[in-house]
Parts: structure tokens; sequence; C-alpha cells
């Protein structure tokens, strides 16, 4: 909720120290660089190669992760970090041809999408629900927020992504971020 410049860098703290203490390989470690609204915003993103390079998971998977934050003025007197957008998409390949979901979140929609929503990559098996050109991967299932510490959880017990530490260490962990984070949380 601190607005203040260090709110930035303690953002990229805790998405990576939550990361790491539980499915993120070694070598991969989330990235704080600026973003459209500079001085004040700033894009947190993952990898060790470069801004869209996406997070190296312990199963060898990837998680592509993106957030916008932005500052702005609360109560006429002080600041507050805000997101923007946020993406997580958890894929097969480095470059993200071989997705298997993606969440997407915009304070400011655009072209009709909720402004939160979830995509499957996935194939509707009942015939005649979808039009023939729209497949199950382009619509846009609209949801609440989702937290990382939410994606981070499906990702564990869903998919199956080994984890550090074990169930009774990484569950409370996730459980107090994400407390924190849905008290705060923007609701269109």
């Amino acid at each position: 909720m601190q607005g203040d410049e260090a709110a930035f860098d303690a953002f990229r703290e805790l998405v990576d120290f939550l990361l790491r203490q539980t499915i993120l390989d070694d070598k991969s470690y989330v990235r704080l660089t600026s973003g459209p609204r500079t001085p004040h915003s700033r894009l947190a993103l993952g990898g060790p190669e470069g801004p869209t390079d996406p997070l190296v998971l312990l199963d060898g998977r990837f998680l592509r992760f993106s957030v916008t934050l932005f500052r702005a003025p609360h109560e006429g007197k002080v600041h507050r970090m805000k997101v923007e957008a946020s993406s997580y998409q958890y894929q097969m390949d480095s470059v993200g041809r071989e997705w298997i979901f993606r969440y997407d979140y915009a304070r400011e929609p655009a072209g009709g999408h909720p402004c939160s929503h979830l995509q499957i990559n996935g194939e509707l098996n009942i015939d005649g629900i979808l039009k023939p050109d729209k497949p199950l991967g382009r619509v846009h299932l609209p949801t609440d927020r989702v937290s990382i510490e939410s994606v981070i959880r499906l990702l564990i017990l869903e998919f199956g992504v080994p984890s550090k530490g074990g169930r009774e260490y990484w569950e409370p962990l996730l459980r107090e971020s994400e407390r924190a984070f849905q008290a705060i949380a923007h609701r269109a």
C-alpha cells in the first residue's frame, strides 16, 4: 500500500521471495525495469536474459510473469502503488507458443474483454458450443483478481510443479501473503 519509490523494489522482492521459496528454478529471478509511465511506473518481469524472458520453473516449464505498477495519489496527501496490468502464463516452451493457461488483468480493459480473465489452451469436446473460428483458447473466461500466490498454488497442486520445502512450509507462506493482497486488491 505504500507509494514511495521503495514500494516497487519491495514488490519485486516479495514476488521473487514467494517464487524462490516454492517453484522457481535457482537460475531464474524476478526483474524490475522502467515502465511506460516512467518515472512513476515500474514493470516487474521475470527471467535472467531480459525483460520478456520467462521464469524457469522446477518442472523445466516456464512462467511468463509481467506486472506493470504505478504510483497514484491517495487521499490527496500520499501515494499508493497500484497494479495497472498483470499477466501470468504457464507454458511448455520459452517463447510461449506452447502455452497451457494464461491469466490477464487490466485496470482499464480494452477490446471488450473482462478486466480479469483466464484463457485455457485446450479443446472443448462438445460440438456446437463455440463457433468454428473461435477455439477454446480464444475465450476470455471472466474471473476476480488472481494473485501470484493462487497461481503458485495452482501450479503445485493441479499441474504437479515440484515445490521446495513441502506443503507445510509453502501453504502458510502463500496464505498469509495472499490475505494481504486480497485486502487491498482493486475490484472492477
